[in-house]
C-alpha cells in the first residue's frame, strides 16, 4: 500500500495548493524535482525518475535521497520535449536493462521521439548506463516541440508497447507511411513481431498495432489484458481508447467532449461540463 502513495508524494505534493483535508489520503513530501516526467519502481523499492533537462535519478522512497545516472542519451529539451519515459525490461532482476524515451534532435531544425534500450549499473557511486542502444525512432522527424507522446508499457507476454503523438501536424495519425500519431508494438530489441497487424507491408508501417491517435499520453492494460490509451484533445476533447490490434481510432471531439473509441463503428461519448473558464493557450 505504501508504494502505490508513493507517485502521489512525490510529484503532486509541490503543486497542491488547495485544501486537502478532504481527501481520502494522507500527503507528505518527499522529494522535490525539477520537471519529473516519469518513474519506474525499482525491485529494491527504490524509483528511477526521469527529469525533461535530461537527468535520470535513483530516488530513496524512505528519505528522497537521490543521486543522478551517467550515460543518458542526449535530449531536444523544448516545448513539451526532454527525457520522458521509462520502464524496467520484464526481466530486469536478471539482464538490468531499461528504456527511455526522450525527445531528440534531427537535421534541418527538426525532432522526434526515440526509444533506447541500456544496461543499468546500480553500484553506489557509479549508478550508469552502458550498452545504450536506440531502438526506435519516430518516422518523420518534423518541426515543433510537441505532441511526442513517447509513453512505454511492457505486456505480459514481452512486447514493448510505445504511444507516438502525432507532433501537433494532424494528418499524419492517418497516415500508413509513418509512425506519428500511432500505437506501436515491438519485441523487446526493437524488431517487429510476425503477427503485427500491417507485418506483411513491411518497413515502418509493420510497427503499427493501432492508428488515428492525437498525443497519447498514458498507456495501460487493465485485468482482463485489454489496452488502453489516454490522449490530450483540443480544449477539452480528452479522449479514453479502447485499442484494438488494426483498429483506427477517428473519433474528432469537440472543446467539451472526451469520446471512448474502440473502433471506426464503435463510439461512446462521454460529455464533460466546467464551470471554470480555461484560460488561453490551448491544450497540450
Amino acid at each position: 500500500m505504501n508504494r502505490l502513495l508513493i507517485p502521489v508524494l512525490l510529484f503532486f505534493t509541490g503543486a497542491c495548493a488547495s485544501d486537502v483535508s478532504d481527501y481520502p489520503f494522507a500527503l507528505e513530501r518527499v522529494a522535490s524535482f525539477d520537471e519529473p516526467w516519469a518513474m519506474a519502481f525499482l525491485p529494491d523499492g527504490r524509483l528511477l525518475v526521469t527529469e525533461k533537462q535530461g537527468r535520470l535519478l535513483v530516488v530513496s522512497a524512505d528519505d528522497g535521497s537521490s543521486v543522478a545516472v551517467s550515460g543518458v542519451p542526449d535530449v531536444d529539451y523544448g516545448g513539451q520535449g526532454g527525457l520522458g519515459d521509462v520502464a524496467l525490461h520484464p526481466d530486469f532482476a536478471e539482464n538490468s536493462r531499461i528504456y527511455l524515451s526522450y525527445a531528440e534532435a534531427g537535421d534541418d531544425g527538426t525532432r522526434g521521439a526515440a526509444v533506447a534500450s541500456a544496461t543499468l549499473t546500480l553500484v553506489p557511486g557509479s549508478e550508469a548506463l552502458s550498452d545504450v542502444e536506440v531502438i526506435w525512432r519516430q518516422d518523420p522527424q518534423v518541426s515543433g516541440r510537441g505532441h511526442y507522446g513517447h509513453r512505454l508499457l511492457f505486456s505480459d507476454d514481452g512486447y514493448l508497447f510505445i504511444a507516438s503523438g502525432e507532433r501537433q501536424k494532424f494528418d499524419p495519425a492517418q497516415d500508413m507511411d509513418g509512425n506519428l500519431g500511432k500505437i506501436i508494438r515491438l519485441n523487446d530489441d526493437g524488431s517487429l513481431p510476425a503477427d503485427n497487424p500491417f507485418a506483411e507491408r513491411g518497413g515502418v508501417t509493420a510497427q503499427i498495432w493501432s492508428l488515428g491517435h492525437r498525443n497519447p499520453l498514458g498507456i495501460a492494460f487493465d485485468a482482463e489484458g485489454q489496452l488502453w490509451n489516454i490522449e490530450m484533445g483540443p480544449r477539452g476533447g480528452d479522449e479514453l481508447n479502447r485499442v484494438l490490434c488494426g483498429a483506427r481510432t477517428t473519433a474528432t471531439p469537440s472543446s467539451r467532449t472526451a469520446g471512448i473509441t474502440t473502433a471506426e463503428t464503435s463510439r461512446i461519448t462521454i460529455r464533460v461540463r466546467s464551470s471554470r473558464r480555461r484560460k488561453s493557450g490551448g491544450r497540450p
